[in-house]
């Protein structure tokens, strides 16, 4: 799936404040925000926001547009000519998860991630006269590595305001399911999403100067974004400054009760030797991770695979009770009840999984499988 990332400790990550507990061996928060965002702690100079012209449309793309849109087409006709240009007829966009792009440079370049089409077809719609705005989208959970970094990834699509209605325009490689939720962004905060990706690229190739630019100007664009501090602080902890990197991850924590930088700050404290407060931040993870209906289904699935198929009906069944809007949850709790011979619970569950069916083909495989459970 084409994504925003978010970085996590020496695990990183590309796209109402709690109280922090009095443990021993615990500090305060060493630095305030302005000096984690001065340069100074890394020998820097004060950085300058970084530029970037995320949405210009120059010469090229006008003439682009002109060439496949026709003229006095409807605002979906339009839509639909812009998609077929960049994807098909015209520009071919190959994706690559680690190419976060303006929408000029992918016109060019001609591949990148979720974030570099979602900007370019945002700015040559807006270049054709539509209202188009930029989404992030909750989707269930995922991972990549690059080099010693892992990273979790997180997802942008964009929204096209018709008269009375709206079109979502999404580039995932994976089916897009509309029960995920979402959050319509303003220009500055997909902004700063852009900047906290190449960031992240910056900080996984050793270049802390340019990661810390972009990262900073990140965090002026949107301060309250939990997981840019969280990165902030895993550029810290790369470049051996502890107590930078503790602020930081307590800040994001602080500003959205980041989970990642909960995860980094219990690492960075255990390798401290501070196990009380490593222990208190690994169990406030785990528990978010327990109120997180993906990770549950993350862990039935590992229970079903290792065999155990009693673990995975209760794993799944934890899942469906946090979301029952999620087809895959019911799916994988009837896999199990086929596993342990309750054909009837795992009918019940395949009806479920076909009601929450996102297209026909889905509604089909339910179906057959139903026919199957029905002869036994």
């Amino acid at each position: 799936m084409s994504r925003l990332a978010l970085a996590a400790g020496l695990i990183a990550a590309l796209a109402a404040c709690s109280q922090q507990p009095v443990l021993s061996g615990m500090a305060a928060n060493a630095f305030d925000r302005q000096t984690l965002l001065s340069g100074e702690l890394l020998d820097l100079p004060l950085p300058q926001a970084a530029e970037a012209e995320l949405l210009a449309v120059n010469d090229d793309m006008r003439a682009f547009l002109a060439a496949h849109v026709p003229p006095g087409a409807s605002s979906k006709q339009r839509v639909e000519a812009i998609l077929a240009a960049i994807l098909d007829d015209g520009l071919r966009l190959d994706y690559n998860l680690f190419q976060t792009l303006t929408a000029e440079e992918a016109f060019y370049s001609r591949q990148g991630n979720c974030m570099s089409f979602t900007s370019l077809f945002v700015a040559l719609a807006r270049e054709s006269g539509l209202r188009v705005r930029f989404q992030e989208v909750e989707v269930p959970p995922s991972w990549e590595s690059q080099g010693d970094t892992w990273m979790y990834n997180k997802h942008i699509n964009a929204v096209v305001d018709l008269h009375g209605s709206s079109i979502m325009i999404d580039f995932a490689r994976e089916p897009f399911d509309s029960d995920f939720r979402r959050r319509l962004l303003d220009d500055d905060e997909a902004l700063a999403r852009y900047h906290n990706n190449v960031g992240v690229h910056h900080m996984t190739a050793g270049q802390t100067a340019r990661a810390f630019t972009h990262f900073s100007t990140a965090l002026q664009l949107s301060p309250r974004t939990g997981y840019f501090w969280t990165n902030l602080g895993s550029l810290y902890r790369r470049a051996d400054l502890e107590l930078a990197a503790e602020s930081a991850y307590l800040t994001a924590i602080e500003v959205s009760r980041d989970a990642a930088g909960m995860s980094n700050l219990a690492r960075l404290y255990r390798h401290q030797g501070r196990d009380a407060a490593a222990t208190y931040y690994e169990e406030k993870v785990e528990l978010f991770r327990r109120k997180n209906p993906y990770y549950l289904h993350n862990l039935a699935t590992e229970a079903y695979a290792a065999g155990d198929y009693e673990l995975a009906v209760q794993r799944a069944r934890s899942a469906i009770r946090r979301d029952r809007s999620q087809h895959e949850f019911h799916r994988l709790l009837g896999l199990a009840y086929v596993r342990l011979g309750k054909v009837e619970r795992a009918s019940d569950a395949f009806e479920s999984a076909r009601e929450r069916a996102v297209d026909e083909l889905q509604r089909g495989t339910y179906n057959r499988k139903l026919s199957l459970l029905a002869n036994l």
